[in-house]
């Protein structure tokens, strides 16, 4: 059974404006089963930079997403964690995520960590350690940086650190996941070359 997600769009008061709407989420490649005033139905949830770029291209032609207050409070979440945890975020010695979290949303660290694990059924500190994991990941494979350089740059204390979080998430050490990944390239280029 395929599931739908609903959006909800202020401003949509005639035909006109579901035409317009339904221009829009072929122009931006959204898939969608349904268009109404008001409301458009996904067949798949919006990922963040989808939302955005949804929100910012609605904004010119007179309409505005109406987002449930908490899951305003998720995306928000989410998007400071791609922001620090983005590999050019300058952390500070002192640096704790729940600080951030405060200073960039103006509330209670404990309030936005509860509603998170609610809406999202994962706690806050898990989801940053997921995240900063698929980083790590990401930065092994396609790059040449060093462990203590990700580690660095994602704000783990120390390269031996990230070693730990790596191999309680992976079951795997980063040097064996890069030397996978590796072999795995040198594999397919070389499958790529047998002309």
């Amino acid at each position: 059974m395929q599931h739908s997600y609903k959006i909800l769009i202020k401003g949509m008061v005639c035909d006109r404006c579901i035409l317009t709407i339904r221009q829009l989420f072929h122009e931006l490649e959204i898939p969608f089963s349904n268009i109404s005033l008001g409301e458009v139905t996904t067949v798949a949830a919006l990922s963040l930079p989808d939302m955005t770029i949804l929100e910012e291209r609605l904004r010119p032609l007179g309409f505005t997403l109406l987002e449930d207050k908490k899951k305003k409070l998720i995306r928000e979440v989410k998007a400071l964690v791609e922001l620090v945890y983005s590999g050019s975020y300058d952390f500070p010695d002192d640096f704790r995520f729940s600080d951030i979290v405060v200073a960039n949303l103006n509330k209670d660290y404990n309030v936005v960590s509860t509603i998170f694990s609610a809406e999202e059924g994962i706690t806050l500190e898990k989801y940053l350690i997921e995240y900063r994991i698929e980083k790590v990941k990401e930065l092994l494979v396609y790059t040449a940086d060093t462990l203590p350089d990700i580690a660095f740059k994602l704000g783990f204390s120390s390269a031996p650190h990230l070693s730990r979080q790596f191999k309680a998430q992976t079951g795997l050490n980063p040097s064996y996941f890069k030397e996978i990944r590796k072999s795995k390239l040198s594999y397919t280029q070389k499958e790529g070359n047998t002309d």
